[in-house]
């Protein structure tokens, strides 16, 4: 055996790491990785197998909890256990079958026994139960999974046009159009958006708009338009950055969305289909927020075509999306923003794109990239585009 190669030392180690994760937090990311590798390369094919046909149960099972409220119950009994019986009374679950329920959640470590029959919240749990955990468990079981699902299909046979969300919906619509019917995971939806985002940087911690587009305007001047901006979020947001801001500040999107806006009276609201001539000229900024990375290129071309009309020698176009680098990092957030991109070609046919691919993009369209600023580690950025020289 090679002598630096000892399981021994090995396992003290990972149960220091378990009795004590703070101490290697420095080296987490690596460790998490390194952890996975490990764990893939000691199974066997049957548990390579198990962990693959099985994969969807985590998502599954979380879901029936909170839906339930099992993991609220053991929350609230804090180091309580509880037994069963007392969550099938409380939860209108089978005995039987929450039984099994329990068991596949302790081995996903979101429940612990502590001696048969006998639960008690673990630190996953306590998570779980978050509102933005819970909205975001919501999101992508009701409305992803079934997208997901239907991914093979829809690669299998590329002449249907159809999205694999609207195959595995069996829905006629897109995603944000089934949203509008079905109120629960829309705002399931919306809330989780927003509030995954509101501990993070933003695009106007590395883009000092009011000196670099906003300088010399009037009242009258179309300042900031906000295109697809949903309910105004970063209208408010840039007006509360600068509030002594001068000129028009434009909310665009659809009527049935604007009327849920946020934004104050200062803020006009005016329905628009990005798809068609943008009516507002020679605006300094047109932003878009993860419109982009909703669609393919073929309509994000149609967007831009759209808006080369409106744009003056001042005009900018300012794309808020996540810019991933060519070269893949050898750690960090693959994992993250490769799944989040097959999320995106399950739910819209789109992809989240690398940088050679934004420049690509925006070149065809009659554009080019003055520049990017990213504002967080897994990508996100702001594209600063104009009419090419």
């Amino acid at each position: 055996m090679d002598p630096i190669a000892n399981p021994d030392l090995l396992i003290q180690q990972l149960k220091a790491l378990i009795a004590n994760p703070e101490v290697f937090s420095t080296q987490g990311t690596e460790i998490i990785q390194l952890s996975r590798q490990a764990a893939v390369a000691l199974e066997g094919p049957f548990e390579t197998f198990q962990r693959l046909a099985y994969s969807a149960l985590p998502l599954v099972s979380a879901r029936v909890a909170q839906e339930h409220n099992i993991f609220q119950t053991l929350v609230e009994n804090k180091d309580e256990p509880t037994s069963v019986a007392v969550l099938a009374e409380k939860t209108n679950i089978n005995p039987v079958v929450l039984d099994i329920l329990l068991d596949y959640l302790s081995t996903q470590f979101m429940v612990e026994e502590v001696s048969p029959q006998h639960y008690k919240a673990t630190k996953l749990s306590n998570i779980l139960v978050a509102p933005l955990f819970i909205d975001g468990v919501l999101h992508f079981h009701d409305n992803c999974l079934p997208a997901f699902n239907a991914l093979n299909y829809s690669l299998a046979h590329p002449t249907d046009p159809r999205t694999p969300f609207e195959i595995g919906h069996d829905s006629p619509v897109d995603f944000y159009t089934y949203l509008e019917s079905h109120p629960i995971q829309g705002a399931a939806f919306h809330r989780f958006m927003e509030a995954q985002f509101a501990s993070l940087p933003t695009w106007l911690d590395v883009l000092p708009f009011d000196s670099e587009y906003a300088a010399s305007t009037t009242p009258e001047t179309p300042t900031f338009v906000d295109v697809g901006g949903g309910n105004g979020q970063q209208c408010v947001a840039l007006q509360k950055k600068y509030p002594a801001l001068q000129g028009r500040i434009i909310l665009q999107d659809r009527p049935a969305i604007l009327e849920k806006a946020i934004t104050p009276d200062s803020v006009e609201r005016m329905p628009y289909d990005y798809l068609v001539e943008q009516p507002v000229k020679g605006a300094r900024a047109y932003y878009f927020r993860q419109i982009f990375h909703n669609n393919n290129d073929e309509t994000c071309h149609l967007i831009l075509a759209a808006h080369l009309p409106a744009l003056s020698p001042s005009s900018v176009i300012l794309i808020d999306d996540k810019v991933l680098p060519d070269a893949k990092p050898a750690t960090g957030s693959v994992e993250y923003t490769a799944g989040l991109s097959l999320a995106m070609k399950a739910m819209f046919n789109a992809l989240e794109r690398r940088e050679g691919q934004w420049r690509t993009l925006l070149a065809d369209a009659g554009l080019e990239i003055r520049e990017i600023r990213r504002y967080t580690d897994f990508g996100d950025s702001i594209i600063v585009a104009g009419r090419k020289a």
